[in-house]
């Protein structure tokens, strides 16, 4: 399994999550999501507990889809640029549209992500224009990046 489609499903929050990632009696080393690389999970209930398994178990995760989740936060997203981690390293395509609990400073966090080429922050309204030129501005030392729709930043190669 590469892709998981679970966009606005009702009823899953973090026990369904960890429950697919991490089954009763499975060694907490080994996930049978472990080779998932495309994660939707737009509209969910989900907390850093959630973020923290996808971190820790799914380790060619490259594309995730966190839009509209409302508990979603700078320090969450904190989770998934932490050195050592998978994610820091794989993530190639972050949606975080509608993420009401996202602010300016989640920028500073995304900077490490060395492989991100596309960034959707759409109607986060705590995140200014002006934080998003600067974000653009610091990484144009690594690659060149520009602003294809208003919060829409995508990496230009």
């Amino acid at each position: 399994l590469r892709l998981l489609d679970l966009r606005w499903c009702e009823g899953f929050s973090d026990p369904q999550i960890k429950e697919l990632i991490l089954p009763p009696g499975l060694e907490s080393t080994r996930s049978r999501l472990r080779n998932i690389v495309t994660l939707h999970l737009s509209g969910l209930d989900l907390s850093e507990s959630t973020l923290r398994l996808l971190q820790r178990h799914m380790p060619q995760l490259e594309k995730l889809d966190l839009a509209h989740c409302k508990n979603i936060t700078d320090s969450s997203v904190a989770l998934l640029a932490a050195a050592g981690t998978h994610t820091r390293n794989n993530i190639t395509e972050l949606t975080l549209a509608g993420c009401s609990g996202l602010t300016d400073g989640v920028l500073s966090y995304l900077k490490r992500l060395p492989s991100l080429t596309l960034l959707d922050i759409r109607g986060c309204k705590g995140i200014s224009r002006r934080a998003c030129d600067a974000f653009i501005s610091d990484l144009s030392h690594i690659a060149l990046y520009c602003m294809m729709e208003e919060k829409l930043i995508q990496r230009l190669d």
